[in-house]
């Protein structure tokens, strides 16, 4: 048996009680799976990336440094 017709199965014989709780599953699932792909960074060319930090008047690495200090 398919583990779709063995969740249908169940799914028959359970109570309003099992039936609700079930259902707040699944929506938290979805709004999870929604907020991930939400969340996705644009993703850039290491062209783009170096052209970022050419065009840049400050250090990057000097940033991380500091902010990385700030942490400790």
């Amino acid at each position: 048996m398919k583990i779709r017709e063995r969740i249908y199965e169940e799914i028959k014989n359970m109570s309003l009680d099992e039936l609700s709780v079930l259902y707040e599953q699944i929506r938290l699932m979805t709004k999870i799976k929604q907020k991930s792909k939400e969340k996705k960074h644009p993703s850039y060319s290491i062209e783009k990336i170096q052209q970022m930090t050419l065009s840049s008047k400050s250090s990057w690495a000097d940033t991380v440094v500091s902010e990385r200090e700030e942490r400790l």
